[in-house]
């Protein structure tokens, strides 16, 4: 064989191999891809309503003492 053949051998192995570890690593990250979707679609509070859908949320403690001192101010 020539050195010709062997090169096109030696670069056509290359370009082979790459394309297929391209390929598995492709599909491992595509698999923990699912696996994480399927995590999080799985979830309770995925699912779950918003919190501003489940009625009127009490104000912080902060706010409550500020409306507190406008009201006392006021009297």
């Amino acid at each position: 064989m020539t050195v010709w053949t062997w090169l096109a051998v030696g670069v056509g192995s290359f370009l082979v191999l790459s394309l297929l570890l391209g390929l598995a690593v492709a599909a491992v990250l595509g698999e923990i891809g699912r696996r994480v979707s399927e995590l999080h679609e799985s979830e309770g509070w995925a699912t779950a309503p918003p919190n501003r859908a489940l009625g009127e949320v009490e104000p912080q403690a902060g706010e409550a003492k500020a409306e507190q001192d406008r009201v006392v101010r006021l009297r």
